[in-house]
């Protein structure tokens, strides 16, 4: 915590590139950014005293961008160095993702082909990403989260990353999606296997993994039409 205050006051040019929200997400893509620096970054810019990592942790007091979402005009001016102007900024970012949210609750995924058109972009990239898709029991999108990115050796992804935001969205179905930037869709033993560990874990936490997709350049696998869940 006294690592955090002291750089929070420092001004943002003054911090090593490994911090700033600009340079990571050019370096590693939009959804490598935490809460705090999604938030910092759709700001801008700080307030006397407290540069824009610090005013979005300010704003955050440990909560997800989620938990903020009815958050109000009145709360955010009630912090020290936000006007009306900021907060009404603020809130319209908080508005655009309300009304996203409500587009994605139409979107469902009825079959392998289905999730594949919805993240199909995945086939451009040139690092490994494992995706996770939260359905409820009819399988429309409650939400999608970035697990893990870079050289993943199965990703070497922690469950509880995958779990977490299912508990928090109350969903029924899980999907996994990951890429191979060599281009070829099919599983490794490695793959196999980490598939066949989520599912045990997401059967006795109470949840459904109904698929894991994996994307090459050009096509995907999918563990569900091969009977491998």
């Amino acid at each position: 915590m006294k690592f955090e205050k002291y750089i929070y006051k420092k001004k943002i040019k003054e911090l090593p590139e490994e911090l700033l929200p600009r340079e990571k997400a050019l370096k590693y893509g939009i959804d490598s950014l935490t809460d705090n620096e999604l938030l910092a970054l759709s700001i801008g810019q700080g307030i006397k005293g407290l540069n824009v990592l610090g005013l979005a942790d300010k704003i955050l007091k440990n909560r997800s961008l989620k938990e903020l979402r009815n958050i109000t005009l009145e709360d955010l001016i009630s912090i020290k160095g936000i006007g009306k102007a900021k907060a009404l900024q603020i809130l319209a970012i908080f508005e655009i993702a309300k009304r996203m949210e409500e587009e994605q609750e139409s979107i469902i995924f009825n079959n392998p082909e289905d999730v594949y058109q919805f993240v199909k972009e995945l086939s451009k990239e040139r690092q490994e990403k494992l995706l996770a898709i939260y359905t409820n029991t009819m399988n429309q999108l409650l939400g999608k989260e970035t697990i893990a990115i870079g050289s993943l050796n199965v990703l070497n992804a922690m469950p509880r990353d995958i779990f977490f935001p299912a508990i928090n969205l109350n969903a029924y179905g899980i999907i996994l999606i990951h890429n191979h930037p060599n281009g070829l869709p099919e599983p490794s033993k490695e793959d196999i296997e980490f598939t066949k560990n989520i599912k045990n874990l997401a059967i006795n936490l109470g949840f459904e993994l109904l698929d894991h997709i994996i994307i090459g350049k050009k096509g995907y696998f999918s563990f569900s039409s091969k009977g491998l869940l």
